[in-house]
């Protein structure tokens, strides 16, 4: 197993921390997760992000790149793995070892004062951003959105999305419809009186909706984001509205400027940043 050459990539990422094409300010560090926007453990070629920047392909690991510096984490499952794929580059920190610093740590270590930390929003899940970002901020560093995901700039050949044909699972394999399914979530919805539930995750909507997909090899999903309103005056009965996946954002902020100010939406800490952040913070004493 040769391990991959990243010395021209690596270049490449670091004039890509500077350039102004793709941020307001310079970074000095750029975070590569192993997920994709919806925090998947297993992805699609065009989200296999850090295994193109460093050659590693396991299934879970994070690399960090600076100005100086090039390190993946990644657990006991693959280190002689990873060992292998990445070039010298590289440092390969072992986690779960008790001389492995933690990615904050390791950051705080090495990074000059003030420094600015990037990572794309959509695929650092929110309880993630929010634990970094008080880590570094303490240490006097700032994490940043980068909206332009980095990877994506230098990558000349990254595949296209997949959008496969769905599959409508029949009742004797579901259980339940479709429709029994959302009652039931409507009814827990009613319950903690919230009027809008955001799902981000892959398995959770093909399962919601009786649907499976073939978009992620070996994983019966598809690439879909779901908000269900608890009710639709105008639309009693129920059916589903579809719309082209990269509006989600914009569909999701055109509902959260229409919540009158008591209406709360549910969606859950592990989904991306990107959409979390564009949801309003229900105060202590409102809820």
């Amino acid at each position: 197993m040769s391990p991959k050459i990243t010395v021209e990539l690596l270049r490449q990422l670091r004039q890509a921390m500077k350039n102004s094409k793709y941020i307001t300010e310079p970074i000095q560090a750029y975070i590569v997760p192993s997920g994709d926007a919806h925090q998947s453990e297993y992805i699609a070629p065009c989200d296999c992000r850090r295994e193109f920047i460093c050659g590693f392909n396991g299934s879970a690991g994070t690399a960090i790149v600076t100005e100086q510096h090039a390190a993946l984490w990644t657990d006991g499952r693959y280190f002689l793995q990873a060992s292998q794929q990445m070039d010298n580059n590289w440092t390969l920190m072992k986690m779960g070892l008790k001389e492995t610093p933690s990615q904050e740590d390791w950051l705080i270590s090495v990074l000059p004062e003030n420094s600015k930390v990037g990572v794309d929003p959509w695929i650092i899940a929110a309880d993630q951003w929010k634990n970094m970002s008080k880590a570094l901020s303490n240490a006097g560093h700032s994490l940043v959105a980068v909206q332009d995901n980095l990877i994506d700039a230098i990558w000349e050949d990254r595949p296209p999305r997949p959008s496969t044909k769905l599959i409508a699972l029949r009742l004797k394999y579901a259980g339940l419809t479709w429709q029994d399914k959302v009652t039931a979530l409507r009814g827990k919805m009613a319950e903690r009186k919230v009027s809008w539930f955001v799902v981000t995750a892959l398995d959770e909507i093909a399962w919601l909706f009786n649907l499976r997909g073939s978009d992620i090899e070996y994983n019966p999903v598809f690439f879909a984001y779901e908000h269900l309103e608890l009710d639709s005056p105008s639309k009693p009965e129920l059916t589903i509205q579809c719309f082209p996946y990269e509006s989600v954002y914009t569909e999701l902020r055109a509902v959260c400027a229409a919540l009158a100010p008591k209406e709360k939406m549910w969606i859950c800490d592990k989904a991306s940043c990107a959409l979390t952040q564009v949801i309003p913070k229900v105060s202590p004493d409102s809820q």
